[in-house]
């Protein structure tokens, strides 16, 4: 009977404690989402600084004096700069769904549409030769460059911008508030007509992604 009474009384002493806990949960989620958001931009930039060096790497590695350490700085190199795509294009890809639209201030349209952007550039890498097709190579610069725009713009003027002490203070004025109304979170309409735009162009990437892998050359 008193182990009864205690388990009871120790029961009654967490019970209080649990939605608390489902609020540091959810926070930690939110954080743990921000965070792909932002290494996915991270590698996304990486990868574009990456493809614009690549005219400068091409002239400087025959100042390499060992022909071994040029081999082996140029694949670290081309394995980064497009590794880094493919890596910023799949934790995007994960981005793009109703419920994390609801969690995080993902920027609307320029987020998702950026993501996309990067799929087709991608698609085009896959398809063409990037290295010795020019055409292909600046249709791929410009879409990689649009993407790259498109994440970073939506991340510093409606994700980071207009913080909290401005609107509260009254100075964040009409356009930093309309910026701010383009945050997933606080715009369902818009989240889900994004949704609806940016899904089935990504199910469209994937398909021409995976003909072009499985294509013999």
């Amino acid at each position: 009977m008193r182990k009864a009474v205690h388990l009871i009384a120790v029961f009654l002493m967490v019970l209080p404690a649990f939605p608390e806990q489902e609020g540091m949960e959810k926070s930690l989620e939110v954080w743990s989402l921000m965070s792909f958001f932002q290494l996915s931009l991270l590698l996304l930039l990486l990868g574009l600084v990456l493809h614009l060096a690549t005219s400068y790497y091409s002239r400087t590695s025959s100042e390499f004096k060992l022909r071994l350490s040029s081999e082996n700085f140029g694949i670290i190199f081309f394995l980064v700069r497009d590794l880094s795509l493919f890596a910023s294009f799949g934790i995007g890809v994960m981005l793009i769904n109703p419920d994390i639209f609801g969690d995080i201030k993902l920027a609307l349209p320029f987020v998702p549409l950026g993501i996309v952007l990067l799929g087709f550039a991608l698609v085009v890498k896959v398809h063409r030769d990037t290295e010795g097709d020019w055409n292909a190579r600046r249709l791929f610069m410009w879409l990689l460059v649009a993407s790259a725009f498109l994440q970073y713009f939506g991340f510093v003027f409606v994700m980071e911008a207009a913080p909290e002490a401005w609107v509260s203070s009254g100075e964040a004025g009409k356009f930093w508030l309309f910026l701010r109304g383009l945050r997933s979170n606080l715009n369902p309409r818009l989240s889900m007509w994004t949704f609806y735009l940016s899904f089935p162009l990504l199910v469209l990437v994937f398909i021409l992604l995976i003909v072009g892998g499985l294509k013999k050359k």
